[in-house]
């Protein structure tokens, strides 16, 4: 079911396939059009902790049906984008955060509030959806191609919302049923409780005086920084590099698909050694694999560098709330992950901005990329001196 509602954020993947038609169509620079897309970030950054908060006061269940309508509105807007502006209204006030407040939150909340003994394999599973749903990529640059951009994304806000709304009441039913059975019951002498978990239950002002909650915060910062930076211009990368913008989609669907072992995977193996220390492997094998990448897009040296680079990505997706959860608990989840998110949106701005501004001033995309190699050495430092907190016993 998670696997099934990952589908409906598709939309991250329209960013880069539809970078080369806005660049066509209208002649923005592309640190403009990726202004748009690190703009939707700030969202996050801004409204994070009044998302988390509402999906832990209001429900998440509530949040989910919010969330599709603003989302499928956001794509049909998109449609009639005819300035740089609307493009930035477009993207951060109807995809991104519909998106948001329908999917991210309250399903991750879902996940780490129900499974306790295998919450990293659960988030693994979730996360495999961009992976599984990679293969679509080509299929959207099918449409843009036959039908135009416009009418695509009338077709996505469509598809969306036909699809969205039964997977939003199964997960709703899920939800209450599941919330239910962790109350208390009181049955004469007998307490049933549904879970017993031993993680730590922090509050939001409790996290906050943490160094590990900035510290991994941080350290999720920088790791977004150079994911982001690298997927925006994935497709623009290899275009200009030779490769035609079909076949650097078609690449891009296969990057997705690769990651998707790696996220089960990873989220299997986050259950059984140290997650902190697995995440910091994998930046270091994001770190490798982006270097590389930047400097060549010789099939025989990129190709193996783009696998790495995916799976190391895959992984990453698959640890990052599992950690959370484990290091301040369910009580406030989404108020925390929200706060967070304030964080980290500082990476995941300036990582498409970064390889933008490098490009328009040298022409290749490869300082940046060496850029990104580094920031990744950064944040692999900051988990590792990111450790478990612990949390004051009340007196």
């Amino acid at each position: 079911m998670c696997h099934a509602c990952r589908q409906y954020r598709l939309q991250l993947l329209w960013h880069e396939r539809l970078f080369p038609s806005f660049e066509r169509e209208f002649g923005w620079s592309r640190t403009a059009i990726s202004g748009a897309f690190s703009l939707a970030r700030v969202e996050s950054g801004i409204l994070g902790p009044i998302e988390g908060y509402l999906t832990d006061r209001v429900g998440a269940q509530r949040m989910l049906f919010i969330g599709l309508v603003v989302c499928a509105l956001g794509f049909f807007c998109l449609s009639f984008v005819d300035s740089l502006p609307m493009l930035y209204v477009v993207i951060v006030v109807g995809i991104v955060l519909g998106s948001s407040l329908g999917y991210n939150m309250p399903i991750s909340v879902l996940i780490a509030k129900v499974f306790h003994e295998r919450r990293s394999l659960a988030f693994g599973i979730f996360r495999m959806g961009p992976g599984i749903s990679g293969p679509l990529v080509p299929v959207v640059g099918w449409m843009i191609g036959l039908w135009g951009w416009r009418t695509a994304a009338v077709a996505a806000a469509c598809v969306i919302f036909i699809v969205g709304l039964p997977l939003a009441i199964i997960i709703k039913r899920v939800y209450d049923q599941e919330e239910a059975i962790s109350v208390v019951q009181a049955d004469g002498n007998s307490t049933t409780v549904r879970h017993l978990s031993s993680d730590p239950q922090f509050t939001l002002s409790e996290a906050l005086r943490h160094k590990s909650f900035w510290l991994f915060s941080t350290a999720m910062a920088l790791r977004h920084m150079v994911t982001e930076g690298v997927s925006v211009h994935f497709v623009i990368l290899l275009v200009d590099r030779d490769w035609s913008t079909e076949a650097a989609s078609g690449l891009l669907g296969i990057s997705a698909l690769i990651g998707a072992p790696a996220r089960l995977g990873m989220g299997w193996l986050g259950d059984i050694v140290d997650k902190r220390r697995l995440m910091m492997g994998l930046l270091l094998a994001l770190s490798f694999s982006v270097l590389l990448m930047g400097y060549t897009a010789v099939g025989i040296i990129f190709a193996p560098c783009m696998i790495i680079y995916s799976l190391a990505y895959g992984g990453l997706a698959s640890l990052q709330e599992p950690i959370r959860a484990d290091y301040f608990g369910t009580k406030a989840f989404a108020t925390i992950q929200g706060m967070s998110r304030s964080v980290t949106t500082a990476g995941t701005f300036m990582g498409p901005i970064i390889a933008g501004f490098l490009y328009d001033r040298t022409k290749s995309y490869t300082v940046a990329f060496t850029i990104f190699s580094f920031v990744s050495l950064l944040s692999m430092a900051s988990m590792y001196l990111a450790k478990p907190p612990t949390q004051s016993k009340a007196p």
